[in-house]
């Protein structure tokens, strides 16, 4: 049995609750096992690759839930919600999604092309439990599609223009669609070191594992190549990032060998014309209105516990702080599109209010024979 308790200073948003997985199956003496709630109804459940049992909740704040712990002869099959996979066919992207939101980073073949695409890019997404992404990259990295393309363009380069839009993934056909630029900025969340006032982006990633593909939470390491910052000559930068269902929020660890001296680092995103921000404990948030004519706003947001204060660097709104060489960075970065569950910034700043909470009171489990 399993008692689940959001504290009261905790937050009333759906979160993703944990129990190591050895204290639950070394109880039952089983390799698998299935999660129900107090009414008996089964609620889906993932064991991940550091050795967790996970399962969502969405509690009021002060108040207990009872889950029950069952083995089980086989797996459990859920729907996969938050998955992803690198796209060697589309310049290396790494993307991924959960049922609300989309992302990317790129790699080695942009870096190689000397693409300055330093940040995350974001994929507006239409509330789908189905993943969309392959779909969305089906016709954009088939070959044959776009030997269609050069043969239309040879005879008429308006018809090919419609064919391209008629598959483009910068233009919602339904599913949704890219259409935010990331260019030589952070993009949505990339943390980066501070000197003097100004932001050193690092590249593209340069080896990536994918350590956790669903049902309920996606996981990836992405490691970089070794880079000069001030005067220590070979510092590799690693990144473990993690999307989990009913998230809008990536959670990314950050750490660095080859440092050799404390160093501000921020986190944040482009503040473009006709953007807007907000702030509160330890997040920031602007608006961006995207490329095309009526694809609405993107909402972004990045929260980074125990921040020192907002700041605005290069045309960018971070939140900043001190990290130590043998420091770990934990951060939180993610969007919402106003077209879907935030409509304005103001509902939005007060989700990440409510993220920031439940980071800082989160959900917690006693296991109870």
């Amino acid at each position: 049995e399993l008692i689940v308790s959001n504290p009261a200073g905790g937050a009333a948003i759906e979160q993703m609750a944990s129990v190591p997985a050895a204290a639950v199956l070394d109880g039952l003496g089983a390799g698998n096992v299935y999660v129900l709630d107090a009414s008996g109804c089964e609620v889906p459940s993932q064991i991940t690759h550091d050795g967790l049992l996970i399962f969502p909740v969405n509690m009021t704040p002060g108040s207990d839930a009872v889950y029950t712990v069952h083995a089980s002869d086989s797996a459990h099959v859920y729907n996969t919600v938050s998955c992803g996979r690198p796209y060697p066919e589309r310049a290396d992207d790494v993307a991924w999604e959960n049922e609300r939101v989309g992302f990317r980073i790129y790699g080695p073949a942009t870096q190689r092309k000397g693409e300055r695409a330093y940040g995350y890019d974001i994929f507006f997404k239409h509330l789908n439990e189905e993943p969309v992404l392959p779909v969305l990259y089906k016709d954009e990295t088939d070959p044959a599609v776009w030997a269609r393309v050069d043969s239309l363009r040879a005879i008429d380069p308006k018809l090919a223009q419609e064919y391209i839009d008629s598959f483009s993934y910068h233009i919602d056909h339904g599913l949704g669609m890219d259409c935010y630029a990331v260019g030589p900025t952070l993009g949505n969340g990339v943390a980066a070191f501070v000197e003097n006032d100004s932001i050193l982006f690092a590249w593209c990633y340069d080896t990536v594992e994918v350590l956790d593909n669903g049902p309920l939470r996606f996981t990836a390491r992405l490691d970089f190549a070794p880079r000069t910052v001030g005067a220590d000559t070979a510092v590799v930068e690693h990144r473990v990032i993690s999307l989990d269902k009913g998230s809008y929020l990536n959670r990314q660890q950050t750490w660095f060998d080859g440092l050799g001296s404390s160093r501000l680092i921020c986190a944040g995103m482009p503040l473009r014309e006709g953007g807007e921000t907000t702030a509160g404990p330890d997040f920031v948030a602007v608006t961006d209105l995207t490329q095309g004519p009526d694809n609405g706003k993107a909402l972004l947001g990045v929260v980074m516990p125990g921040s020192d204060d907002a700041a605005f660097l290069q045309n960018h709104f971070t939140v900043v702080k001190e990290m130590a060489p043998a420091d770990t960075l934990t951060h939180y970065w993610g969007f919402a599109w106003d077209r879907e569950d935030f409509g304005t910034l103001n509902s939005w700043g007060a989700h990440l209010g409510e993220v920031s909470k439940a980071l800082a009171n989160p959900v917690e489990v006693t296991i109870k024979n």
